[in-house]
């Protein structure tokens, strides 16, 4: 290429090259242009409504007269039309305004706005008969132009909006980045759909739903067709371009949703779900509460439906006592008694960073809430005295446990003095300065217990109905395992999962009783509502689910394979572990409740002297560090108490360190009185 036709080409390059950005520029100053129009207009919104209403409302009452007369209307009723003009549209505006359609946005228009045109609509055309007929008496004025200007009117007004959202969802959907697929054509699924058409920003673009129920297919809602079933999902997706999938079933069982999830998985798709309505507040799905699958969706529990009158009845105005408020049930319980408009919640734990970080996270989200954080042990009866002296509880939530059932058998006596004596300190101190109700937060692992965790906790619940008075009301509430708590086994997975495996199980066959943290609260709180004293709650815990299946399912919902991506490694029971839990003893009565997910056992009736009695024994064995006593002791208060081999081999140890001390001993003084000699 010669130096000329080099020259030439730059000069031919440059010039284009500057065109694109002047047409650059010039396409961003249009487009500040458009901003600033749209940016006056909207404020002059309100004019503007109140033009166009004027407009439209003219409009309608000439066509009225138009249609009256087949548009051949003669001159005496063109001028009844223009005598009536302006008290027309005087009272239909004033209408209008006192339905609130001179407000609002109309690329929101729905069926109450609807409504609010046809009734508006309807008392103007009463106002204006009355008006025409007594006051201006216009004669020989058809009556019938009030009728068609009714229905005119309401077409026309409700007609514009309909028009300018269905414009603007238009203009939306045109830019939305992903092909949404809804599944669940139910009223959860309706209003997602609503919320993602009026939200741009999300750039989800809804194009049909899916559900199982026949009679719903080929169906329309929203402008949206019920595409087919479950199991069309894959086609579906194919042949839709679908970027997104939706689950909108907020009471789908657990197997329904992994069987969805199963299906996304195989179309290599991206998926949300709402989850189930289970806190407090009754409402309408929200687009804001679609977010990752998680855990606690493939239980398939169904939403705790509370009795939140005699909830109220029993908290409001009250001053609350949480024992353990750091832990998992404790600060659920702190956060979810907000509810309640207590007059204080005094929050207690001896860890002072989870009781700071709980303490930020209330005063952020409850500033209008009363708490007053304390750091304190419960096995300080002293100091659960001053705590009563200058806070005057009138319930306790006894939340604070070793619950960790591996370390305590190797912690058998600070399980006692922990679970034990600082639950007797507790409930005692309540008794003495008139406390309404104590509720102590039991477990499953109670119940024909295999480790020191569990008959510790049996132990407690018998305290609590020797304690029984006349002015304080015991309780026990009783529950299995809580997805996500600190001693559940989902955060172990979790972390294993994060690190790429292996995934730890006990035994392929160990199964245990799950619920969510705010089910578990929902019903403790409503179990405190109800039933009198030396009573043992239980709450419904569903199936019991096998630990393999669960580590499974969480590796699925991290994006990966079980046996392929992670290992599962079998490692055997654990310490004092059972292969399956149980919720109640033999003979214990269990009754229903006026809650479907609440039981209640009969827990029998203890003298307050057997337990001062037992808690000595007690007392003398922990502090004698003598693990053989301590373990005879638990199965002379709860006979169906069954040791671990950990234990049992712990005391054969210190029946052998007692002997060596004692013959140890006998030869000291054996010398000792030799030397005397």
């Amino acid at each position: 290429m010669s130096r000329d036709e080099r020259l030439y080409r730059r000069s031919s390059i440059i010039p284009a090259h500057n065109l694109v950005l002047k047409l650059g520029a010039i396409y961003f100053e249009v487009c500040k242009l458009e901003e600033r129009i749209l940016n006056n207009l909207v404020s002059y919104r309100r004019p503007l409504i109140l033009v166009s209403q004027i407009c439209v409302l003219t409009i309608s009452y000439y066509v009225s007269f138009l249609l009256r007369f087949d548009f051949r209307p003669d001159a005496s009723y063109q001028l009844q039309f223009l005598q009536t003009l302006f008290p027309v549209l005087a009272v239909e505006l004033t209408a209008f305004y006192v339905f609130g359609l001179l407000r609002g946005w109309w690329r929101y228009v729905g069926m109450s706005d609807v409504l609010d045109i046809c009734k508006a609509a309807s008392v103007s055309t009463v106002v204006l008969y009355l008006l025409i007929e007594l006051v201006l008496k216009v004669n020989g004025y058809p009556r019938s132009v009030l009728v068609i200007n009714l229905v005119l009117t309401v077409v026309l007004v409700g007609g514009i909006r309909f028009a300018v959202r269905a414009y603007t969802e238009g203009a939306k959907h045109s830019s939305a980045e992903l092909n949404t697929l809804i599944v669940g054509a139910g009223r959860a699924g309706s209003s997602i759909v609503q919320a993602l058409k009026r939200n741009s920003e999300l750039n989800l673009n809804p194009v049909g739903f899916v559900d199982d129920n026949p009679s719903k297919h080929r169906i329309r809602i929203h402008g949206l067709s019920v595409l087919g079933s479950i199991d069309c999902m894959p086609e579906i997706i194919h042949q839709m371009n679908i970027g997104c999938v939706l689950i909108a079933i907020p009471s789908a069982s657990g197997s329904q949703v992994e069987r969805i999830i199963a299906k996304c998985r195989q179309c290599k798709i991206d998926f949300k779900i709402l989850p189930p309505i289970s806190r407090h507040i009754v409402g309408g799905s929200s687009i804001a509460d679609l977010r990752e699958v998680r855990l606690e969706d493939l239980l398939g529990r169904q939403p705790v439906q509370t009795d939140l009158a005699s909830i109220r009845k029993q908290l409001e105005g009250r001053v609350l006592l949480i024992t353990g408020a750091g832990g998992s049930i404790g600060s659920e319980l702190s956060r979810q008694v907000c509810n309640f408009a207590p007059s204080k919640v005094v929050l207690l734990d001896r860890s002072e960073n989870c009781l700071f970080k709980l303490g930020m996270e209330l005063s952020t989200n409850r500033p209008q809430q009363h708490f007053v954080p304390v750091i304190s042990d419960i096995q300080d009866v002293g100091a659960m005295r001053e705590v009563f002296a200058l806070h005057r509880p009138d319930i306790v939530f006894h939340a604070a446990a070793y619950k960790h059932v591996p370390l305590m058998e190797r912690s058998c006596f600070q399980a006692v003095t922990n679970n034990i004596f600082g639950t007797y300190n507790v409930a005692l101190v309540a008794r003495q300065f008139g406390c309404k109700t104590f509720v102590m937060i039991s477990s499953d692992k109670a119940v024909n217990p295999t480790n020191i965790m569990g008959v510790t906790k049996r132990i407690a619940e018998l305290i609590n109905l020797g304690l029984q008075h006349e002015h304080t009301r015991y309780v026990a509430v009783r529950f299995g395992n809580v997805l996500g708590s600190n001693g559940s086994v989902v955060p172990i997975f979790q972390q294993q999962i994060a690190a790429g495996g292996p995934v730890t199980v006990t035994h392929p066959d160990a199964q245990r009783f799950f619920m969510t943290i705010p089910e578990a609260v929902q019903l403790v709180l409503q179990a405190s509502s109800m039933g009198v004293a030396n009573e043992i709650f239980m709450l419904e815990m569903g199936e019991p689910i096998r630990i393999a299946d669960l580590a499974r399912n969480l590796i699925r919902l991290s994006g990966l394979e079980p046996d392929r991506d992670i290992r599962i490694i079998y490692t055997g029971l654990r310490p004092g572990e059972k292969l399956f839990e149980e919720l109640m003893l033999d003979g214990e009565g269990v009754k229903p409740t006026s809650h479907p997910k609440i039981r209640v056992l009969n827990g029998g009736s203890l003298s307050f002297a057997q337990v001062r009695l037992w808690l000595d024994e007690l007392s003398a064995l922990v502090e004698a560090k003598n693990v053989h006593g301590l373990v005879r002791m638990f199965q002379l208060i709860v006979p169906e108490y069954k040791p671990s081999e950990e234990i049992l081999a712990l005391c054969e140890v210190d029946s052998h360190d007692m002997a060596v001390v004692y013959r140890r001993a006998r030869e000291q003084l054996g010398q000792s009185a030799g030397n005397i000699a």
